[in-house]
C-alpha cells in the first residue's frame, strides 16, 4: 500500500520545487514586461498634465521675477525603486561586457522622474506656487551577504524650497 502512496508524494515535491524555481521568475517576467510599462505609462500621463500647468520646479537659487515671496517651506519627495530579477540578471550579463547598462539605466531614470514628480505633485497639494534651488539626491541599498554587498535597490530623494507669492 505504500507503494502507491510514494508516486504521489514524488510528483508533489517536484511539484514545489518547480514552483519554487519557475514561479518567482515568472513573475519577474510579468514585472518587467507588463507591470513596469503600465506604471511608466501612467507616470508619462501625469507628466504631461503637470506639463500643461507649466513646470513648479526649478535649480534656480532665487525665485524669478519682483513677486512678494509670502511663505517658503523645505518640500522633500522620494522613490525606492529596484530592478526586476530579470533585470538584475540581463545586467548582470551585460557588465560582462562593460559600457552602459540600459536596463539599469531605464530604472535609474525613472525612479528620478518619479520623484520629482512626486514632489510636483505636492507642491500643488500644499498650495505652494513653485519649487527653487532643486535638488536630486540618490542613495544604493545594498544587501551583504558572504562578504558581498548586492544592490537591492535605489532611493531617490528630490527636494526643494517652496514658495508661495
Amino acid at each position: 500500500m505504500a507503494a502507491d502512496g510514494e508516486p504521489i508524494i514524488g510528483l508533489m515535491i517536484f511539484a514545489v520545487a518547480c514552483g519554487c524555481t519557475v514561479v518567482p521568475w515568472l513573475l519577474s517576467l510579468v514585472a518587467t514586461f507588463i507591470y513596469q510599462p503600465s506604471k511608466q505609462k501612467v507616470l508619462l500621463e501625469r507628466e504631461t498634465q503637470a506639463a500643461i500647468k507649466g513646470d513648479a520646479l526649478s535649480t534656480l537659487s532665487k525665485p524669478f521675477g519682483d513677486r512678494e515671496i509670502k511663505q517658503t517651506k523645505m518640500l522633500m519627495a522620494s522613490v525606492v525603486m529596484s530592478p526586476s530579477w530579470v533585470q538584475m540578471w540581463i545586467g548582470g550579463i551585460m557588465s560582462l561586457f562593460g559600457g552602459q547598462i540600459n536596463v539599469f539605466t531605464k530604472v535609474v531614470d525613472w525612479a528620478r522622474r518619479e520623484a520629482q514628480q512626486r514632489l510636483r505633485e505636492k507642491v500643488a497639494e500644499e498650495g505652494y506656487d513653485e519649487v527653487i534651488n532643486m535638488r536630486i539626491e540618490t542613495t544604493m541599498l545594498t544587501t551583504t551577504r558572504g562578504g558581498k554587498d548586492k544592490t537591492s535597490g535605489v532611493e531617490i530623494l528630490a527636494y526643494g524650497t517652496a514658495i508661495k507669492y
